[in-house]
Parts: C-alpha cells; structure tokens; sequence
C-alpha cells in the first residue's frame, strides 16, 4: 500500500475548499463497492491527518485511531451522530477495503490518486 508522505500532506494543504475530497473515491469504478460513509470516514481522516499530520521514521504521514478532530470532521461531512464506537467501525471497513492500514494505534491512508 502506498501511503501518504510528507511531500504529499505538503502539496495537499494548498487546496482551497473547507475539505479535501479525492475525487477518485467517489469516481471511479475502483471504489464503487466501498460504503459511502466509509468514503466519508477516509475523508475526515484524510482532512484531520492535513491539519495535524504526525510522521513516522520512514516519513510517512499517520493520525492517532482516537483522534478527537476524526468525530468533528464526520460530523460535519456525513451530516449525523458520530461517536468514537462508529469512527473505530469505520477504520476497520477502510482497513478491510485496502484504504488504510492500522500499525498499533496508528492509522495509514492509502494514497488515492486518478490514474486508473
């Protein structure tokens, strides 16, 4: 899996909307299976990890799986309650549908791009 570094969170933070959505997650063909909260769910995580990225020795960008800012986030975009319980279900679908990988605590975003 082929996550997001640092280069990547750097050019990332120049968009312009309040959020920033891969279009490919939405578009294409590659993703159409993957339930749309858990679309949501990788764009919270995605936004929070611009926000405040951490990174690991490899230079590798991750956030903490109990992050506060994750709830806030897919409140606003998913438009309904969220709590930690849901937000841990979430990691999990992104985890079995190859868009994150957990290493402990720490979640990995697959680098989504529109190439295919």
């Amino acid at each position: 899996m082929i996550c997001y570094d640092k280069n990547d969170i750097k050019d990332l933070k120049n968009h312009e909307d309040k959020y920033y959505m891969p279009n490919a997650l939405f578009d294409t063909m590659q993703y159409k299976l993957v339930r749309l909260e858990v679309k949501w769910a990788y764009v919270a995580c995605l936004n929070v990890m611009l926000k405040t990225p951490l990174y690991d020795y490899d230079g590798f960008a991750y956030i903490k799986d109990d992050h506060p800012q994750m709830i806030e986030v897919l409140k606003d975009l998913a438009h309904k309650n969220v709590d930690q319980q849901k937000i841990d279900g979430y990691i999990q679908e992104l985890e079995d549908c190859g868009l994150a990988q957990r290493k402990v605590r720490n979640i990995y975003l697959k680098k989504i791009s529109n190439i295919f």
